[in-house]
């Protein structure tokens, strides 16, 4: 879009592995966001995960079994165990289950009637076969941590703007002030890279144009201080005039050495080298690095951690044919691996609302124009790729997280990230670029009304997909078309990270919300709570890229914990006894050997952007927090872990249920294991349950 601009956000929190989970089955779900629709839509994924949850691992059944057998009170605490096992702090829930008429329930201790907000979900299950229904459980012991090196793909800079938009080269133009940034001479522009991380590659793309139907200017692109890179202007790649213009449009696309960069600030300025005698004028829309490195984070053992890539997309299209230097066509098709290009010979349009949370065909990667964007003036259009991933979660395991990366660069002006709900069959969107309306209630995503350069690079999806069903993640971005400017963006190395275990443990996580504020500071709080089990608090950082600072402090007393560029992540509890707080730690604690203090506290983060708008390419720099920003909260105790099974009789229905759990747990010592049974053939075939959850 050639009016505004903004940077992708950091992708610095890709390795936010510390994972939580819930129940065996329910995807893990944190403190909810401030904003009423962020809590609702959280709250109604929490109770349908809850549900399914408990339908698979058998306490429903258990229950109706219980009651049935006129052992109520059993029944409730059957129930009562399992939500407060599983229900994160904060949220209050009642559970209802009619039992042939008996009914039976758990609720916490705010169980008044009347709430503001209250999300309800209704399952109907079966009752078990005629015969017997034995249980098998055991107590496990803590886990142990382990040291686990992650890669990751980052997109550390993308500017999305024409750099004529600002001075002083709206004034002289690109010719007579060559350096990006400043004008006549260099000022390096900051970007970073997570301390401790290992840089294993890292590439830059370049876009450009020129009017007169001239060729591309070279460009010099300095890193560091170290020797330029070098692009000369038959290097770059042609990709189309704009439409209604003399304008020709350019990509260039190159490698930077592993060894022109390093850990936290680097530095970059782009020089322009025209052409000889070119008379017309030049101009910079876009402008991205990406970077590769490895990282160690802590995980608990026994924790696989799966990736599931989305294929990579990039290229324009239009509405109507254009000129494409061999003939005319609907746009560009670009491969991110080799540069090249191919025509794109079919028309591709769809209407904003019939793409959005709904099956299309355009989400295979091939270039769209989207009509219709909320928030584009003039035309109204934009163009766009979509790529579709299936994220498989078996049952027998229980998610632990799940994130899913969006690497945008490019002409990128905003981004769609939506999850299918295998519970309705539909598409659901977690994050948008500018207020959406979703299940009824506005989600307030930015302070934007167009959302311009609102680009995540993680957001957090662990409440969102499911155990054993058919999930898919969408990922569409998009470049605003207000006038012509039909401009080259996409997808490169995105993907979701999801950790699994087979072994329940109690973990909690806090994202906060990803919103976009209209100046150049954002700031939020974020409450959590530490129990005497609790080993681990650690804040995992994701922000906007044009975050120079990073605060965070403790919200009611302001001792800074934190002060400085955006880091991969924080230690709460460390840096806690290393500046002698002892506010989440214990008095004699130290910064290597810390105990944690149970209690509820509250966190915010404060993030500033550049004081030059020229630099993130927005006009108030537009500082932005993602939901890849979380408290998570580690308390490594597996908890009480059991199984079920029918047989004739009591005896072989506890064979049956140990059988299932030894299987599920092969070196568990079966002298650890009790077992008991109930006559199961009392059971209604019908037994309906109903569950309310609210925040407190």
């Amino acid at each position: 879009m050639d009016e505004k601009g903004y940077i992708l956000t950091v992708d610095s929190t890709l390795a936010l592995i510390v994972v939580i989970v819930l129940t065996a089955t329910v995807a893990s779900y944190s403190a909810l966001p401030m904003y009423m629709g962020q809590d609702h839509q959280h709250l109604e994924a929490l109770a349908d995960s809850q549900l399914q949850s408990m339908e698979q691992d058998g306490t429903l059944k258990l229950a109706s079994v219980q009651a049935a057998n006129g052992s109520t009170s059993l029944a409730n605490n059957t129930l009562n165990e399992s939500l407060n096992s599983s229900i994160p702090k904060g949220i209050s829930y009642r559970l209802i289950m009619n039992v042939g008429g008996t009914p039976v329930g758990a609720s916490s201790s705010d169980s008044s009637l009347f709430h503001t907000d209250t999300a309800t979900r209704v399952r109907v299950i079966s009752g078990p076969d005629e015969g017997w229904w034995g249980r098998a459980w055991f107590k496990s012991e803590p886990v142990e941590f382990t040291n686990k090196e992650i890669h990751l793909t980052t997109t550390v800079w993308n500017f999305h703007n024409w750099l004529t938009n600002f001075s002083p080269w709206s004034t002289y133009g690109l010719t007579n002030r060559p350096y990006w940034g400043r004008g006549s001479t260099p000022q390096a522009i900051n970007f970073a890279i997570p301390q401790g991380a290992v840089i294993t590659g890292a590439k830059y793309l370049q876009g450009g144009s020129a009017s007169s139907n001239g060729q591309s200017f070279g460009t010099n692109t300095v890193i560091n201080s170290n020797p330029a890179l070098v692009a000369n202007s038959n290097q770059f790649t042609f990709l189309n005039l704009r439409p209604g213009s003399n304008t020709r449009m350019y990509n260039y696309q190159g490698n930077i050495p592993v060894s022109s960069l390093h850990t936290l600030v680097n530095n970059f300025y782009v020089q322009i080298l025209p052409r000889p005698f070119y008379s017309g004028s030049y101009d910079l829309p876009w402008f991205s690095i990406l970077a590769d490195y490895a990282t160690n984070i802590t995980i608990p053992e026994n924790v696989t951690e799966d990736t599931y890539n989305f294929q990579n997309a990039a290229g324009l299209a239009v509405p109507n044919p254009v000129d494409l230097g061999a003939g005319s066509g609907y746009g560009r098709i670009y491969d991110l691996d080799s540069g090249t290009v191919t025509n794109l010979n079919t028309r591709r349009v769809i209407n904003w609302n019939d793409m959005r949370n709904h099956e299309h065909a355009f989400d295979d990667g091939i270039p769209f124009v989207i009509t219709n964007v909320p928030g584009v003036t003039g035309t109204g259009h934009g163009t766009g790729v979509s790529v579709v991933q299936d994220v498989p979660i078996p049952s027998n395991t229980n998610l632990l997280d799940a994130y899913v990366v969006v690497n945008s660069w490019g002409a990128n002006d905003g981004a769609l990230v939506e999850v299918w709900d295998s519970e309705s069959n539909n598409w659901r969107t977690v994050f948008c670029s500018f207020d959406v309306w979703e299940g009824g209630v506005l989600m307030d995503y930015s302070d934007r009304t167009d959302g311009y350069g609102n680009l995540p690079g993680i957001i957090y999806i662990g409440d969102q997909l499911r155990e054993g069903a058919n999930n898919k993640v969408r990922i569409t971005v998009f470049d605003d078309v207000p006038s012509s400017d039909y401009d080259l963006c996409g997808v490169q190395d995105s993907y979701v990270k999801v950790f699994t275990s087979p072994y329940k443990v109690r973990w909690t996580t806090y994202p906060f919300n990803s919103h976009q504020d209209n100046d150049n500071t954002a700031e939020q709080v974020k409450s959590f709570g530490l129990t005497t089990d609790s080993q681990k608090a650690m804040l995992f950082v994701g922000v906007g890229l044009n975050t120079r600072n990073i605060l965070v402090e403790y919200a009611d007393t302001g001792e800074d914990l934190y002060n400085g560029p955006p880091p991969f992540a924080l230690d709460l509890a460390q840096l806690d006894a290393q500046n002698g707080y002892h506010k989440i730690t214990t008095d004699n604690s130290t910064a290597g050997n810390y105990t944690i203090r149970a209690g509820n506290y509250n966190l915010r983060v404060r993030v500033t952007g550049p004081t030059n708008n020229w630099e993130s390419g927005d006009w108030d720099s537009n500082a932005a927090i993602f939901s890849g920003t979380r408290i998570a909260v580690i308390n490594p105790q597996i908890q009480n872990e059991w199984s079920a099974g029918m047989g004739v009789s009591p005896q072989a229905a506890m064979d049956n249920a140990t059988a299932i759990l030894l299987q599920k747990y092969p070196g568990v010592d079966p002298a650890d294991i009790h077992t008991s049974a109930l006559f199961a053939g009392n059971v209604p075939n019908a037994v309906t349950v109903r569950l309310d959850l609210w925040k407190q």
